[in-house]
């Protein structure tokens, strides 16, 4: 690459990224010519709290006054509950700290009263997922294992619920990876191309919508007690039999899988990926492939194809 290709695929850091072939690097140049990076006055992150400097404050038991802090081995995608998985236990440390401590420590627009967009630091670009973003819960923390964002002004649940869906996205993984050697830093993060519509425009856009929607359906999927308010906001316009009866649905059912694959078929028609692109695309996925199998990604790649068909007998009406 000349220095001009390479400034344009890695504005800040004029990182050189490493293609595999040909196809990929097309797939990149068409990425980054759809979007903008991303830039910190559409979301800003900071890490967590410092686990040496406050070290003294934490606790490991609970009660009635004391703040849930998240670490990055808590969450995955869609999941602030992921510390009950099986799997994760082993690794995750539960911690907690005295509501009061937290007050004096956190900066004024660091608030923890309302949700905020998570996302894991610590990943690998040859990782089953390296991009792992969910809702935190109200009234908890974090500490810097994991960036949050802050806001002082506040910042759309809708557009929240929107960058996740991006984020969570097979595609902006793909893309990421190609900044991301141990951790997903704010560096890494704000190269990246991305849709970055606010509420209005969210609310005025079927897909955008959509995704949105489909996210809330999985972050309630993985957390109802915290989340379910999510399926009564006014926008989605679920129904009262239709939250009962997504509520009661087993979180294995095949619904919340349907939802999340349209959620990355949209992300990768924003992106105009065709066909072939979403092939090479998931061929960087190695790690996944040999969790889910070869079944599980040729199931993407047809139903992308399919979707993309739909679309356009959609648009020709």
């Amino acid at each position: 690459m000349d220095i001009t290709q390479i400034k344009r695929l890695s504005p800040i850091q004029e990182f050189i990224i490493e293609f595999r072939d040909s196809a990929e690097f097309t797939l990149v140049n068409k990425m980054f010519s759809r979007f903008d990076t991303l830039i910190q006055e559409y979301i800003d992150f900071r890490e967590g709290l410092n686990l040496t400097k406050y070290k003294a404050l934490y606790k490991e038991y609970n009660n009635e006054k004391f703040i849930f802090l998240y670490s990055g081995a808590n969450i995955h995608q869609f999941n602030s509950r992921f510390f009950e998985d099986r799997a994760a236990k082993e690794s995750s440390k539960l911690l907690w700290i005295d509501k009061k401590d937290l007050e004096k420590v956190l900066m004024k627009d660091s608030q923890y009263q309302a949700e905020r967009v998570f996302y894991r630091v610590i990943a690998s670009n040859t990782n089953e997922r390296t991009m792992i973003g969910t809702l935190s819960p109200k009234n908890c923390y974090c500490v810097n294992s994991i960036y949050i964002n802050y806001e002082k002004i506040p910042i759309s649940l809708y557009k929240k619920l929107f960058i996740i869906s991006i984020f969570n996205s097979f595609v902006f993984d793909f893309i990421i990876r190609r900044f991301v050697n141990s951790n997903v830093l704010k560096s890494c993060l704000y190269q990246c191309p991305m849709p970055q519509p606010e509420e209005d425009e969210i609310l005025n856009n079927s897909l955008y919508l959509t995704l949105a929607k489909n996210t809330s359906l999985r972050i309630v999927k993985n957390d109802p007690d915290n989340f379910k308010y999510l399926l009564y906001l006014e926008y989605f316009e679920f129904g009262k039999e239709e939250v009962d009866k997504m509520l009661n649905l087993d979180p294995k059912d095949e619904f919340f899988k349907e939802k999340e694959n349209e959620n990355n078929f949209i992300v990768a028609s924003l992106y105009s990926l065709t066909k072939e692109d979403f092939v090479t695309l998931l061929n960087d996925f190695k790690v996944c492939k040999n969790k889910k199998g070869e079944d599980y990604i040729s199931s993407l790649i047809k139903g992308y194809e399919n979707y993309l068909r739909r679309m356009d007998k959609h648009n020709a009406a």
